[in-house]
């Protein structure tokens, strides 16, 4: 099991988004409305993203791409959202998110809160 920081790639990125585009992006409002929404759900199942990473994307290229930051992985890219402290699981070969188990979900069921640094 890798033990790379991808927190710290994932704090360091989503701290300089939150810092520059807060003001002036739209897809920052959208995030945190969708954050205002959901992030009950999103807390009960909370993930610590090296974990995440290791597991389905542990060669990645990471990118990002407006509030996001995208792992991309060989079989799945994780897709974390910098605005709103979430991510999610895209299985690229049934080209459809999934739960933890890699099986298919609902958009309930495949929302993850990113665990806080001193959770992990």
């Amino acid at each position: 099991m890798s033990h790379n920081d991808n927190k710290a790639l994932y704090s360091k990125a989503s701290q300089y988004y939150v810092t520059t585009q807060a003001g002036t992006n739209p897809g920052y409002g959208k995030s945190k409305n969708r954050e205002a929404k959901h992030n009950a759900d999103w807390e009960s199942q909370k993930v610590n993203i090296n974990e995440i990473i290791d597991q389905f994307a542990p060669t990645f290229t990471a990118k990002e791409n407006n509030q996001k930051l995208i792992f991309f992985g060989d079989d799945y890219n994780v897709i974390t959202d910098m605005a709103s402290g979430y991510l999610r699981i895209y299985d690229k070969n049934q080209k459809a998110y999934v739960k933890l188990d890699g099986t298919l979900g609902t958009d309930k069921e495949t929302h993850f809160k990113i665990k806080k640094r001193e959770e992990m």
